[in-house]
This record gives C-alpha cells, sequence and structure tokens, in this order.
C-alpha cells in the first residue's frame, strides 16, 4: 500500500495545469460530441473541423478568463460554492465571445444554432460539475498527501507556530512542512535586535537541518512588530540560498483579509468599503423586489391562514407596528405579524425571553418559525429594508447599543433585512450579555464591508435552513 502511495502523489505545482486541461478536454469533447449527435443524420454528414473551432474559442475564453481571476490556485479551487458561481460567470462570457466571433465572421449559416445552443446549456451543467467533483478531489488528496509540496521548514516564535497548520501551508503555498524550529518568545513590551544564546543556538540547527534535507524554502513565524528581531533573524539566514517567507503574524492576517486596492504605485488595504455604487443598489434593489413580489404572491393563503389564527387566540390587531432606524438612521415602521399580548414601542423595550408569558400560544409558534416577520415583505416592496441586511433594533435598544458598541451606528450604512448574515451564523433571538450583541454587529460590519449579490443569495438560501435549525423564542 505504501508503495502505490508514493507512486500516486504528484506536485502541487502541476495542479493548475491538470484543471485546466481537464477544463479544456470538457469543452472540446462537449462540442464535438454534440454536433457528432446532431450531424450524423444529416445529409451534409459530420464535419469536425466546425465544432472544433468552436470548442477551441471558448475552452481558450474560459480558461484564459479563469487564470485572469486567480481561478486556478489550488486554495481557490477547493472552495466549492465559489468556483462553481465563477464557472457559470466564465462560461456565459465564453458563450458570448463564441456567438460575437459567428455574427463578425459570418459563419452563422454554416453553424447550427440548435447544436451550439445545446452546447452552451450543457457547459452550463457540465462546467460548475466539473469544478464541484475537482475540488472535492483535491480536498482528499491534500488531506491523504497524495499532492505533494517543495519541502520546507518553519522557523519562528511558539505563540506564532501554533497557529501554523500544515495543511494550509501545502494548500495556499504549496509547501510540505519537513520540520519546525522555535525561538523563545521575547517579554511582552521588549523589542531588540540582540538574539537569545538559545535562539542563535536554534537558527544553527536550522540552517544546518536545511543544507542536509534539500529544504527549498524557509517560512517565518514572528510577530511583524518586532523590526529589530526579525532583521537579526534574517542576518542568520542569509548564509543559505533559499527563499524565505514571513507569514502574517495574527494582527496583519486581519488587515490583510480585507480586499486590496491599487493606490497610486502602491497597494493599500480597504479596512472600509465605500458605500454601494448606483449600479450596485440597483442590483440589490432588483433583488429585493423579484424576491419581495414573487414571495407576497406565494404567501398570500398562508397570510391570511395567519391573520386569523391571530384574531381568534387572543385581542388586539393582527400587524404589530413599531419604530425602527433604517438606511442613514432615518426612521420607518416596521411590519410584524403581532405574537405578544403588548405593543411596546417606547423608551424602553423588553426583549422577549424564552418562556415569556406576554408571547401567546399561535405567536410562541410564528417566532418560532420566524413566520411573524413575513410582513416584512412589505417594506421591502416600499424600499425601507431589503430581504437581506442587518436586522433592524427597536430605537430604545439602537440608542442603548450605539453607546456601548463601536461601530453599531455603521449598520445603517446599508437598508435592515429581513435576515441577514448574523441571523443565519445563529446569532437570533434574545441577548441577555452585551458579547452576544457584539457578536452580532461585528457579523453585520462584516457583510457590509463583503456585499455582493452572490451573498445576498447564499444568506437567502441558508436562512431556510437556519429557520428549521435554530428556534427563537
Amino acid at each position: 500500500m505504501r508503495g502505490s502511495r508514493t507512486v500516486a502523489r504528484f506536485d502541487y505545482a502541476s495542479v493548475p495545469p491538470l484543471f485546466m486541461l481537464t477544463d479544456v478536454a470538457l469543452i472540446l469533447g462537449l462540442s464535438v460530441l454534440v454536433d457528432f449527435f446532431f450531424s450524423a443524420g444529416s445529409s451534409a454528414g459530420f464535419e469536425i473541423t466546425r465544432p472544433l473551432g468552436i470548442g477551441i474559442l471558448a475552452s481558450v475564453a474560459f480558461v484564459l478568463t479563469n487564470i485572469s481571476g486567480g481561478l486556478y490556485k489550488p486554495w481557490r479551487m477547493v472552495r466549492l460554492v465559489e468556483e462553481t458561481r465563477a464557472a457559470v460567470v466564465n462560461w456565459t462570457f465564453a458563450i458570448f465571445l463564441v456567438a460575437t466571433v459567428i455574427f463578425c465572421l459570418k459563419v452563422g449559416d454554416s453553424t447550427s444554432r440548435l447544436s451550439t445552443g445545446i452546447f452552451a446549456v450543457l457547459g452550463f451543467v457540465a462546467l460548475p460539475a466539473s469544478r464541484w467533483a475537482l475540488g472535492i478531489w483535491l480536498r482528499r488528496a491534500i488531506r491523504t498527501g497524495a499532492v505533494r509540496g517543495r519541502p520546507s521548514m518553519l522557523i519562528g516564535d511558539a505563540a506564532e507556530l501554533d497557529k501554523v497548520v500544515p495543511a494550509q501551508m501545502l494548500m495556499r503555498l504549496g509547501l510540505d512542512e519537513v520540520r519546525r524550529f522555535g525561538l523563545s518568545t521575547p517579554a511582552p513590551g521588549i523589542h531588540g535586535s540582540a538574539l537569545a544564546p538559545a535562539d542563535v543556538d536554534a537558527l544553527k540547527s536550522a540552517l544546518q537541518f536545511a543544507r542536509q534535507h534539500r529544504i527549498e524554502e524557509i517560512v517565518l513565524a514572528m510577530p511583524w512588530s518586532d523590526i529589530e528581531r526579525l532583521d537579526a533573524v534574517r542576518a542568520k539566514l542569509r548564509s543559505v540560498p533559499l527563499p524565505v517567507k514571513l507569514l502574517p503574524d495574527e494582527v496583519m492576517s486581519e488587515l490583510l483579509d480585507a480586499p486590496r486596492v491599487d493606490f497610486g504605485a502602491s497597494i493599500a488595504i480597504e479596512v472600509q468599503r465605500a458605500p454601494l455604487s448606483r449600479f450596485e443598489l440597483a442590483q440589490k434593489r432588483s433583488l429585493d423586489l423579484i424576491v419581495a413580489s414573487v414571495a407576497m404572491l406565494l404567501l398570500l393563503p398562508l397570510f391570511t391562514i395567519i391573520a386569523t389564527a391571530i384574531k381568534l387566540d387572543s385581542r388586539g390587531p393582527v400587524i404589530f407596528c413599531q419604530r425602527r432606524n433604517g438606511f442613514g438612521g432615518r426612521e420607518f415602521t416596521i411590519f410584524k405579524f403581532r405574537s405578544m399580548t403588548v405593543m411596546e414601542d417606547g423608551s424602553k423595550v423588553v426583549q422577549a425571553q424564552r418562556h415569556d408569558k406576554r408571547v401567546t400560544r399561535v405567536g410562541r409558534f410564528l417566532r418560532a418559525s420566524s413566520l411573524d416577520e413575513l410582513p416584512q415583505l412589505l417594506n421591502v416592496l416600499l424600499g425601507q429594508m431589503s430581504i437581506v441586511g442587518p436586522r433592524p433594533h427597536a430605537i430604545a435598544h439602537d440608542d442603548e447599543y450605539s453607546k456601548l458598541i463601536s461601530g453599531y451606528a455603521f449598520r445603517h450604512h446599508v437598508k435592515p433585512g429581513i435576515t441577514g448574515w448574523a441571523q443565519v451564523q445563529g446569532l437570533r433571538g434574545e441577548t441577555p450579555e452585551l458579547g452576544l450583541m457584539e457578536r452580532r454587529i461585528e457579523m453585520d460590519l462584516w457583510y457590509i464591508n463583503n456585499w455582493s449579490v452572490w451573498l445576498d443569495l447564499r444568506i437567502i438560501l441558508r436562512t431556510f435552513l437556519e429557520v428549521f435549525r435554530n428556534d427563537a423564542y
């Protein structure tokens, strides 16, 4: 078994070319097979040059688009949802290019519209499926050791080394960790160029190990703040002709996760994104109108049933109205199915608690299933809310938490939503501790800084699963 596993191993560097060839082979095969199927019975017969030309053009466009987006990097290939989505977008571009070329060269008469259309449709199925299968295969190959990276060793402080996972080293950098050497951790607040004797000995051992075991790369895991100590370590490592990489420490990792943008001749980190552009706002509004309109039409019978049940269960109106702060901090009235015996909307609003006596019998079911939120589809159609966004809190809670949590007001940079990123992460219901609200706000701010139409669609789909998995009260 060990011998067969050794034979099956392949280099990390061969993964991108392998995936490119797979895409090319799949596209060419689809083009030829579809044309053969539709041309074999015709009087003209099958001629391979036509589908081969279309397949080559489509595959070149698709592969080049993937390369420009960095989609053949192994660490991107294992992101199944992102890769599948990108395959659909890039295939759309490839088909558009093929159609444009056919039109410009005036070869439409000699090209079967039916076979070309079938080829395009099959590509929308086969390429995302291939991406999904390849991503799963690559995950397994990395996990089982079938992928071989360049032999490397780690040098750094114990605290930083503990955060480095060998599998992530292989996936993101293409490096196989052979061994790691720990340095002593300096006392807090102490920085200096002098290395402790134990550190000098550790570096000598590391250099000797690198020479004896044909190490191809050295990776440092040290705090970026101690520049003098870093320079001292780098000076020791200059005695070996090997590349040395410095991993981001804990502080820098958070910053480097943010989008990078061109800033003159340099690169800057976007720690807070700009407000949505007009085009992005139009995209989000279009999605809101489509989802809300379809949902209202489909759920009208359910609205009637819920309204009747509320009326029969307890006294009071069917719809509960409460003031909330929306986009830009502007006040609006939110609609919900009434689930409690009280209608609080003043300077003090008490959150619902588990086994809260104020909750009616029907209201308990509505809150557990989140059906009490359905009337907010009207708020969406009125333009006061979005399907996805930070959940709006009662004005009394806004006033309270804005004084306790920094960045709370930034939630109002987008419209509030019926569901949100925090909710699909399980942060629903009561927040008896400040820490729970802080986590919810952290999720809301992440959503605002990383918004996209695809993220909204993902949250909408996950909302249905979360409703069944996590009861509110």
